[in-house]
């Protein structure tokens, strides 16, 4: 009797034991559940905080993408005015180039014939008094012309160095014939100048010298606006 009382009590603590171990390991159980759980939150939480930040990089790339984009078409259209810009600079230098130079060739042309009349009306003892008064003063115009084209077309256009050089070369020998033009009228006027004379020569001379150096000149500025940065237009005499 005692020993069946025995194993009963045995039996009930192994029931109590095995009761309390399916306890602690249910607790366990739940315990690594809720751990689980936990760990499942967090990881759920930093794939959607992963999507999130993918979405906003690909928004970010795709921003920073269209900027470029832009800029790009930015730069393009500034390139663009910059050579519009500098082709309508280049054309209006052109321009200004060839107007001077023709206004330079015409004045040195009209200067060249005024001299040239005035030297014919100095010398033909036929012609009357107030004709030489008026070639005298429309030479005198003329190279009042000349000079101021010529000033302005060399500060604003800054000619090559060989078209400065020929202009210099008519310049000097139209001031030597100018000089001696002077000489002239005032022998007719004195009426001491004789046919054939040494001043007559002279003057015939230099007249001859200034119809050289303004072909030079004419043929140096046209060969200057045929270079490739000046138009190709070339200055046809003047009639």
């Amino acid at each position: 009797m005692v020993w069946e009382h025995l194993v009963t009590w045995i039996a009930a603590g192994l029931a109590i034991i095995a009761v309390g171990v399916a306890g602690w390991q249910l607790w366990l159980a739940r315990r690594e559940a809720r751990a689980a759980v936990q760990r499942s939150e967090v990881v759920r939480r930093l794939v959607a905080a992963a999507e999130a930040h993918s979405e906003q990089s690909t928004k970010a790339a795709q921003n920073a993408r269209a900027q470029a984009e832009r800029a790009w078409e930015q730069i393009k259209l500034a390139q663009a005015q910059l050579d519009e810009a500098e082709q309508e600079r280049r054309a209006s230098t052109q321009t200004e180039q060839w107007e001077w130079a023709y206004a330079v060739t015409t004045s040195a042309r009209e200067l060249v014939d005024s001299s040239q009349e005035l030297i014919r009306t100095a010398l033909d003892a036929q012609v009357a008094p107030h004709y030489r008064v008026a070639a005298d003063r429309h030479y005198r115009q003329t190279a009042q012309r000349w000079q101021e084209t010529m000033i302005k077309a060399v500060a604003r256009t800054s000619p090559p160095l060989e078209t400065q050089q020929q202009i210099v070369k008519f310049v000097d020998v139209h001031q030597r014939l100018h000089g001696q033009l002077g000489v002239l009228l005032r022998a007719v006027e004195t009426d001491t100048l004789s046919e054939g004379d040494a001043l007559s020569r002279q003057v015939v001379g230099l007249r001859q010298e200034l119809n050289s150096v303004h072909r030079h000149l004419q043929r140096t500025i046209s060969a200057s606006l045929s270079a490739p940065d000046t138009p190709t237009q070339q200055i046809a005499p003047a009639q």
